[in-house]
Parts: C-alpha cells; sequence; structure tokens
C-alpha cells in the first residue's frame, strides 16, 4: 500500500513537473486524487494499471485538477473497461462534472461505462467513503470563491493517516483534519516573499505553520509554481523554519509506502 504524485507542480506545469494529482493505493482499490492532463500516461508513469482505478475524488473545479477527466474516461472506454467508476467531488460540481462528461458525450456513447457522480456535502469531517483499505474524509478548506475539499485517508488497521490539503490558503480546518495524521501534504505555491502573488494559496512556511499547528510528523510540500521549481531546497528550508519535523518536497511516480 502506498501514495504517489503524479504531477507536483501548481496550474501550470513545467518541463519536470505536471499539475498535482495523486493516487493511493490499496490492496485491491486505486483512488485518482484530481485529474490532470494525460491521466492514463501518469498513471503508467507511476506503474498503475489505469483500469484498475476503482474511485476518482476530485477536490475542485480548477481545470489543472479537473480537466483531464474526459481524457481519462474516453482512454478507459478505448481501454475496454465496463466497470462503474464513482466520482466524489463537493456537491456544487456534480452538474459540472456531468456536463464536462456530456460535451464529450462519454456517459452515453457505445461502449460507454457508468461513471456515477457522488457530490459531498462540505461539512468538516465528512465521511466521503469507505473501501476495503481506506476511510475517507473531507474537510472544506479556504480557495476564494472556490469550493474546495481537502481530503484525509485513514488506514484504520495501521492507525496512520494522510491529509492533502489541495488547493487553500492557511486554514483552521485543514489544521482539525489534520491532527493525529501522520502525513499533511500541503501545498506551498509560492515562497513567502511573493505572498499575494495568487489569491487564496500558501506560501512555504505558511504550510509548515499549519504542519505544526496539527503536530504531524511529516509534511509534504507540493502544488509549487513553475516559476518557483528551482528553488525547492530553500521552499523547504523556509517550512522549516516553522515546522520542526520532517519535510520534504513531493516527488513525481515514488511510492510513499503507508
Amino acid at each position: 500500500m502506498h501514495f504517489v504524485f503524479l504531477g507536483t507542480s501548481g496550474a501550470i506545469p513545467s518541463a519536470t513537473r505536471d499539475t498535482t494529482s495523486l493516487a493511493f493505493v490499496g490492496r485491491s482499490e486505486i483512488l485518482l486524487v484530481d485529474v490532470g492532463g494525460s491521466p492514463v500516461a501518469k498513471l503508467r508513469a507511476a506503474a498503475i494499471d489505469p483500469r484498475r482505478l476503482s474511485h476518482i475524488l476530485i477536490t475542485h473545479t480548477h481545470p489543472d485538477h479537473a480537466y483531464g477527466l474526459p481524457a481519462l474516461i474516453q482512454n478507459l472506454i478505448l481501454l475496454g473497461r465496463t466497470a462503474p467508476l464513482p466520482v466524489f467531488c463537493r456537491i456544487e460540481h456534480v452538474d459540472v462534472l456531468t456536463d464536462l462528461l456530456d460535451l464529450f458525450d462519454l456517459r452515453t456513447r457505445k461502449g460507454s461505462f457508468p461513471v456515477p457522480i457522488n457530490g459531498v456535502e462540505p461539512r468538516e469531517g465528512v465521511e466521503v467513503l469507505r473501501t476495503e483499505s481506506f476511510v475517507v474524509s473531507a474537510s472544506p478548506n479556504a480557495h476564494g470563491s472556490m469550493p474546495n475539499l481537502a481530503l484525509r485517508f485513514e488506514v484504520p488497521e495501521r492507525h496512520i493517516a494522510v491529509v492533502y490539503s489541495s488547493d487553500t490558503e492557511p486554514c483552521d480546518a485543514v489544521v482539525r483534519l489534520a491532527t493525529g495524521a501522520d502525513t499533511l501534504i500541503h501545498e506551498a505555491t509560492f515562497p513567502e516573499r511573493d505572498r499575494g502573488r495568487f489569491g487564496a494559496h500558501s506560501t512555504a512556511g505558511e504550510a509548515g505553520q499549519i504542519a505544526a499547528k496539527a503536530g504531524v510528523r511529516r509534511l509534504i510540500l507540493c502544488h509549487i509554481e513553475a516559476d518557483y521549481h528551482g528553488e525547492l531546497d530553500a521552499l523547504a528550508a523556509e517550512a522549516r523554519g516553522h515546522f520542526q519535523g520532517v519535510v520534504e518536497i513531493a516527488e513525481e511516480f515514488r511510492p510513499y509506502p503507508l
């Protein structure tokens, strides 16, 4: 069991890092979190058979987190998938994602398979789903006018939890969701010197502050804007100025054991 980053960049990818997306691999299930460009290629690069996906979770509908969904569904149709593939998103985004699939006639075309889109109520700690390996819960975060969800993945038998902030300003709801977790994956779109360059995002230093408040063991920085991919060590150092635990920069296609 492990999780793996399929992308780690902010909204604009670089030559070395694509937009942020993750997969959680359990004993019999694979949960895809957000869907950037070329999802099948990214899954294969992570040694994951895309036909084995069991669930999709989309935190919000900014393009870098959702625009790959039609390509993924089309590819799975062409690969011969027939089993349903449920999608979970905030309740406000059910119609948006349905319309996105219907734009390409992906729910009714010949050879299509069921893609039920399930709305999640924006309540702190709301349970999203249970699988053989994971209990997934969510809380609304603070991403400006865009409704969004932070996600918590618990492995009950191992007493371990990983929290993904998604895109957010520093947010007490994320602190509460991450309290008691082993690992916090938190966005770090820019360094502190450029605070406010993009609205409703966090700096590396603010990610460190959130990790410290939550009391996690490890902080993994992701969603780093392409302009800063050349100063990753400095971003990690900035986070360490506020957090005494383990600080890492997310690496794409590396399995992180659970």
